[in-house]
């Protein structure tokens, strides 16, 4: 990789320089790049516009929140406490694991008894890229976005960042 400062050809990966010390961590995406890759890399999760959340409180009843899941039509609904911060997130995963199969009154079971608790969450302003990169590595297929004090202000989906791609980027045979 040819330093943009100085010239030196670095080892493939470098993050800096080996002559100068200049950055590299952007070189080695094409600045022709319009494709995937420039997309995925550089554009920040609020470009894919993602919905408001669906929230209830961790008081809330197994049957009421597996029925806003089925109301909204949506696999993820955010668990949040009484000041509106994120407290767990309660997934479609979460009824086909941990509920399907019990014989409880799931009315008298609260949803925090089930949700995940503390789930990993993100800025608005974190690139696509990340987002996927921890989907990929914990199995994850909804990701809280919040703000600085931990309130939701959107889910993203795998299938909603797939959506994004699918219509975002130009196939590279038509370029």
């Amino acid at each position: 990789m040819i330093c943009p400062t100085c010239g030196h050809d670095n080892i493939p990966g470098a993050d800096e320089c080996a002559s100068c010390l200049a950055s590299l961590m952007q070189e080695d995406l094409s600045t022709s790049t319009t494709g995937a890759h420039h997309i995925i890399m550089t554009d920040p999760i609020s470009a894919l516009d993602p919905p408001p959340p669906v929230c209830v409180s961790p008081e809330a009843s197994l049957a009421g929140a597996i029925s806003e899941l089925r109301r909204h039509n949506i696999g993820a609904l955010l668990v949040t406490d009484a000041d509106g911060r994120l407290v767990g997130i309660f997934t479609e995963r979460d009824v086909l694991y941990k509920v399907a199969g019990q014989a409880q009154d799931m009315s008298a079971i609260p949803v925090s008894q089930v949700m995940t608790p503390n789930p990993t969450a993100l800025r608005a302003d974190v690139p696509i890229a990340h987002a996927l990169h921890l989907m990929a590595l914990h199995g994850f297929r909804h990701i809280p976005i919040v703000d600085e004090d931990g309130r939701p202000q959107g889910i993203t989906s795998f299938r909603g960042m797939v959506q994004f791609i699918g219509t975002n980027i130009v196939p590279a045979a038509a370029q």
